[in-house]
């Protein structure tokens, strides 16, 4: 059945059709009442097609239905709505960004929708090609992505200040030094200052250095010539130190790296050349390094874990990642952002509840980004599809673990655990690896054997014993031991009475 076309459109058709956007006008039932020629070539139908359709006909094809939050919310709506094309052999999905806007009648009820839809990637290039041509600096809030861009969010003023501070130095060509909890999102600035650098162009290699064995990472980093070693590629191999050259090289959890190759690696930054193994003579070559860090440096300095030499090297540009508990600004954008983007993913239509928003935003996420972007993709897979509103959070979803649990994130010398892994000399004993409970089993002299055999490093002597850093933290207030003090004999404090 078609739908008449209300009059006073009559008029107008010409210029609708010669705008560069898709245009649809909809009765108060989601009928199809006008349509321009944008959205008759977007999706390939006849306009006489669709003056015998509803806009529900889609739904299979479209991941949000903007008519129907229209109608819901009876207020202009605008909504990135992904359409799956049917016709195109893969079904590649576009994202568009829609506008819904509501006509009333003389008693205040919806008669008509009007939507107006235009291509995302268009309007981002469109955006791009004139910042080019007039000269203009921006933040781009995208960052390369393997998967999908994902926006950096930054309502806090200490993301703001970072994000300030990361885009004028980002022209340059310092070495950056990246801080911050673990799955705080250092990677994620690394892309941010790589694509704002005169390098954007070439490549950026991201390492991660606790992925290598110990015995591997040099061969990975450096690369080697035919026959170097038994096993070698008889090909010989690019290291990825030489795969940056033209660049960005950066080297995640630089903490791990082995203290011999360390100087091996700072030998390649002062000269700007790397000598694979095997090799003669090195070779030049040109890239710029960012390193992150997810232990305190300076103290593996001290411990002697890590070169002095390398470490002032590498810090010309400190940055520091704030958690997200310390940026709580930042926590409901962040849930509503991943929620948005899992349910384009995965088709679905969810939102959180007012109850709900306000319990993230109370939550103290000691996972940071990455614990909220698993969260969010949880709640999409595991909420049933017909259920729109997410109104609780299942038990055990929010579940800090023991380890972490009433951190007090204000304290300097307690820290959690998720920002160091591993990085201890020693590997716990066996049966204290099964205990269920270190914390209640350990005894005083066991914790004062392992502080001694460990020379006092508490990351070294948690290792020892097969616990965190944090459960040893409870041994040592709980025996009273003094933290000023050497822990050779030291007997129990008294307290008053």
């Amino acid at each position: 059945m078609s739908h008449p076309l209300p009059e006073v459109l009559l008029p107008y058709t010409e210029i609708l059709d010669n705008i560069d956007a898709g245009v649809a006008l909809y009765d108060r039932k989601g009928n199809y009442l006008f349509v321009n020629a944008g959205l008759i070539n977007w999706r390939n139908i006849s306009r006489a097609d669709f003056m015998s359709m509803n806009v529900h006909d889609f739904l299979g094809v479209l991941d949000v239905c903007v008519f129907d939050l229209v109608m819901e919310k009876k207020r202009k709506v605008t909504r990135l709505q992904s359409y799956r094309n049917m016709r195109e052999p893969d079904g590649t999905a576009q994202i568009r960004i829609v506008t819904g806007t509501p006509i009333f009648d003389e008693q205040g009820d919806v008669q008509y929708v009007i939507v107006v839809m235009q291509d995302a990637r268009e309007i981002q290039n469109q955006y791009e090609r004139i910042l080019k041509t007039e000269g203009i600096t921006k933040y781009d809030e995208l960052t390369r992505g393997a998967e999908v861009r994902e926006r950096i969010i930054a309502d806090s003023p200490a993301m703001r200040e970072l994000l300030s501070i990361a885009g004028n130095v980002a022209g340059l060509d310092s070495t950056v030094l990246l801080t911050g909890e673990s799955g705080s999102g250092k990677e994620v600035i690394a892309h941010f200052i790589h694509d704002r650098s005169h390098r954007k162009n070439g490549p950026l290699v991201t390492v991660n250095c606790a992925a290598f064995p110990e015995n591997l990472i040099e061969a990975e980093l450096f690369g080697y010539e035919k026959g170097a070693f038994t096993g070698a590629s008889r090909e010989g191999k690019k290291g990825l130190v030489e795969a940056a050259d033209g660049g960005t090289l950066f080297l995640d959890e630089i903490n791990s790296l082995p203290l011999a190759v360390q100087g091996k690696f700072l030998r390649t930054l002062e000269e700007k050349s790397v000598q694979r193994i095997g090799a003669t003579k090195p070779k030049k070559i040109d890239f710029r390094l960012i390193a992150a860090g997810n232990r305190n440096l300076q103290e593996m300095v001290k411990e002697g874990s890590f070169r002095e030499d390398l470490y002032y090297r590498i810090q010309v540009v400190p940055l520091t990642i704030p958690a997200v508990r310390n940026r709580r600004e930042d926590i409901i954008p962040l849930c509503e952002y991943f929620l948005e983007f899992f349910c384009r993913k995965y088709n679905r239509r969810k939102r959180f509840s007012r109850e709900v928003l306000e319990e993230l935003s109370q939550y103290q996420w000691p996972g940071n980004v990455r614990e909220i972007r698993n969260f969010a993709e949880r709640m999409v897979v595991m909420t049933p599809r017909d259920i729109l509103e997410i109104s609780r959070i299942p038990q055990g979803f929010l579940s800090q673990p023991e380890e972490t649990a009433g951190w007090d994130p204000g304290s300097e010398a307690e820290e959690p655990p998720s920002v160091y892994r591993g990085g201890g000399k020693y590997q716990a004993p066996e049966e204290l690896r099964k205990r269920p409970d270190p914390r209640k089993t350990i005894t005083r002299e066991q914790v004062l054997e392992a502080l001694n055999k460990c020379g006092n490093r508490r990351e070294d002597a948690a290792a020892y014993l097969g616990i965190s850093r944090r459960s040893l933290q409870y041994k040592i207030k709980e025996y009273h031991f003094s933290d000023r003090c050497r822990y050779e004999e030291q007997a129990p404090e008294e307290k008053d009475e």
